[in-house]
């Protein structure tokens, strides 16, 4: 059978979903679900649909992080609007992904969109990128549904091959189309780190070494002592590592043991995936990444393809995490062609 990896699934969904950016008011819209949690005075986590949205309310208005997708913006405006009526001033993008910046289109006409540079670089390249690898991964699609139709037509997978295959359809359909003045990129981009100051409240927003992608910020509210790592935390849950971007797994534990030696132990970690958690659970992802390099490490040392990598290399000590059994081969994969 010819099978598509899951790591490119994983990519192909991913850009897909940063091409939905446009609000249509007359489209349905997601209310939910949303589940809002305070963390501490005046500063809130949003789960939902994609990645965690963080929010702090300021006398001077309110900074928001991520915006996970385009139906579900208005909820998120809502959700926030539930607890205060200040306006929404500042949206930061934790890195370019469809699943954190999918609302962009929305937001963006009442906020400025700040994130990394590398943030807008790609999210105005997303189009190019799909255009080009799309009708490829439309025709794995396509072989893996004929396949499935003839030797098992009752197969659980072909429901979600189908959704596949459709989401990619629409997606190239409208890169083809899109314009990149239509493409809601950051307004204010920075390299390393920016500072905010809004009604006596510190916003450090930071980026250090490569890790998930190539432009990951940290957002650091030093005063309710609360982090959010978009994607560069994983919370009890198996990673996507964007090598297509960037990412690399090498850095991706550089840059976590520098946020903990930055700051203050007392924090409280909003993941971009998990609940919200310590400075013992971000150490705890670290291990991970640390492990899994460990034992890539040792199978290219005894001589192993990438092939045999992928199908003998365990952590059964992470099975339990979200996403082991969908996603786990497809990082094996990943930091096999990292380190070699």
């Amino acid at each position: 059978m010819n099978k598509l990896r899951p790591s490119l699934i994983a990519l192909t969904l991913i850009c897909a979903c940063s091409l939905t950016y446009a609000h249509d008011p007359a489209a349905p819209q997601d209310k939910g679900p949303f589940t809002l949690k305070k963390l501490a005075e005046d500063t809130y986590v949003l789960y939902g649909r994609g990645g965690n949205i963080g929010f702090a309310v300021t006398d001077e208005g309110v900074v928001v992080i991520d915006d996970q997708f385009a139906d579900l913006a208005p909820g998120i405006a809502e959700q926030i609007r539930a607890v205060t009526a200040k306006p929404i001033r500042f949206l930061i993008n934790t890195h370019h992904h469809g699943d954190h910046t999918g609302g962009n289109g929305f937001f963006i006409k009442m906020a400025t969109i700040i994130a990394h540079d590398n943030v807008r670089k790609h999210m105005l390249e997303a189009p190019q990128e799909l255009v080009a690898s799309a009708p490829a991964q439309i025709q794995t699609l396509e072989g893996r549904i004929a396949t499935l139709e003839k030797d098992d037509p009752q197969s659980k997978d072909l429901a979600g091959l189908r959704t596949q295959l459709d989401t990619a359809k629409k997606s190239l359909e409208s890169a083809r189309s899109m314009r990149i003045a239509d493409i809601p990129a950051p307004n204010i981009t920075f390299d390393h780190e920016l500072r905010m100051y809004l009604g006596g409240r510190e916003v450090q927003v930071f980026h250090i070494k490569r890790g998930h992608t190539d432009g990951d910020s940290i957002i650091y509210f030093p005063q309710s002592k609360i982090v959010h790592m978009g994607d560069l935390f994983f919370n009890k849950v198996i990673p996507f590592i964007d090598t297509a971007h960037g990412g690399s797994t090498a850095e991706w534990t550089e840059t976590i043991d520098a946020v903990v030696a930055r700051v203050d132990p007392a924090c409280q970690f909003i993941p971009g995936h998990g609940e919200v958690s310590t400075v013992a659970d971000l150490k705890a992802f670290k291990q991970y990444l640390v492990d899994l390099r460990s034992a890539v490490k040792k199978a290219i040392d005894q001589g192993m393809t990438r092939e045999q990598a992928v199908k003998e290399v365990k952590l059964d000590q992470y099975a339990k995490f979200n996403g082991y059994e969908q996603r786990f081969a497809g990082n094996v994969g990943t930091v096999y062609d990292e380190m070699k």
